[in-house]
């Protein structure tokens, strides 16, 4: 009886349109730093039968994380039609072998290693938009970042050429492991930003405080019931990512 319903269900979802979106694309993408540091990342979204440009939304985790913890988070923004592509920082998951191939973890990097986080980003997104010639990617984009992936997320957002419509801030700090980004945020005077922080998270509020000051757009700000920070903060409060991607659909 078991497998008479479960082909049942199987062929009545093939009766449904919906069926065609429900067909996960994932790629993995490895890029060469300009100092020779890997940096890995992957890009998910559900494939949609007739589509072929996909907004995008580009993950950055938080400082001693990795792109595995951003809980519900990417089946959300998948669910909602937007391609996912979650970014292992330097030193972090996937991306921890420099030039040398020696193995190299966040807690060595120097500031002047962290220094090159912006640029790493940047070239993840020029290879994904380059090597995709019939899905088109990033003509409609957003940043969302943790602690340092949020620091990493404004500095990128300034330096490239194509802007995204909205960056997600949770747990801002003002400058982590010198990346310092009033000024940069003040100088993206057409994107709206939105920032999150935990109820006891203490130096994100005083973050949220501080940037807001700089901002020439909207910067609008959340405090989540999570008593953690950064990327903890989904796994602790499942409302959040419900949040974070109807805020995205305002912009994408």
């Amino acid at each position: 009886m078991k497998r008479i319903i479960f082909i049942l269900a199987l062929f009545l979802s093939f009766l449904n349109p919906a069926f065609a979106a429900s067909a996960i694309s994932k790629k993995e993408y490895t890029v060469s730093a300009a100092d020779g540091f890997t940096i890995k990342s992957t890009l998910e979204y559900k494939r949609i039968k007739g589509q072929k440009e996909y907004p995008t939304v580009v993950l950055l985790h938080s400082l001693g994380y990795s792109s595995e913890w951003w809980e519900s988070l990417p089946d959300d923004l998948m669910n909602s039609g937007y391609a996912v592509l979650m970014i292992d920082l330097r030193g972090h998951g996937r991306s921890v072998y420099n030039g040398k191939l020696v193995r190299t973890s966040w807690n060595n990097l120097t500031n002047k290693a962290y220094a090159k986080y912006p640029d790493d980003v940047i070239k993840v997104i020029e290879q994904v938009k380059s090597e995709n010639s019939k899905t088109v990617f990033f003509n409609k984009w957003a940043f969302i970042g943790s602690d340092i992936g949020a620091s990493t997320a404004v500095l990128a957002a300034e330096k490239i050429s194509y802007k995204p419509k909205t960056i997600v801030l949770l747990s801002p700090v003002v400058q982590a492991k010198g990346l310092y980004i009033p000024v940069s945020l003040a100088n993206l005077s057409h994107i709206d930003f939105f920032s999150i922080s935990g109820t006891n998270d203490t130096t994100g509020k005083q973050s949220e405080e501080y940037l807001k000051r700089f901002s020439q757009s909207t910067f609008a700000t959340y405090t989540s019931e999570s008593r953690s920070n950064g990327m903890l903060m989904l796994k602790n409060d499942k409302s959040l990512s419900k949040i974070i991607t109807s805020w995205i659909k305002e912009y994408l």
